[in-house]
């Protein structure tokens, strides 16, 4: 199996757009086993210290902002892998972040 490109391939944070040399790699699917999953299915997003983990407003603390990242990323994994409804994603991931 070979990991798959990135879903997000900007090298600046996708939130502030910003340009930094100290991004950071954030899986959008973390917890036991999602992580590796995020990392192989292309479902990382760089994310500068502040949007990452560094603020309450961060995707680690927001939730309204993490579960938007991962609604887009879902719809932009399906896209890629031209999957017509929610059930190939679940198949991987074990869960729909999309709520029809």
């Amino acid at each position: 199996m070979q990991k798959k490109p990135s879903l997000y391939p900007e090298h600046r944070c996708y939130i502030c757009k910003r340009e930094l040399q100290n991004l950071h790699l954030h899986h959008i699917y973390p917890g036991s086993g999602r992580r590796h999953i995020s990392d192989w299915e292309g479902c990382t997003v760089y994310l500068c210290p502040e949007n990452h983990n560094m603020s309450n407003r961060s995707v680690h603390y927001d939730k309204d902002l993490l579960e938007g990242l991962q609604r887009d990323c879902q719809r932009r994994w399906e896209e890629r892998e031209g999957a017509t409804d929610h059930e190939a994603f679940i198949k991987v991931f074990g869960e729909s972040f999309i709520r029809d």
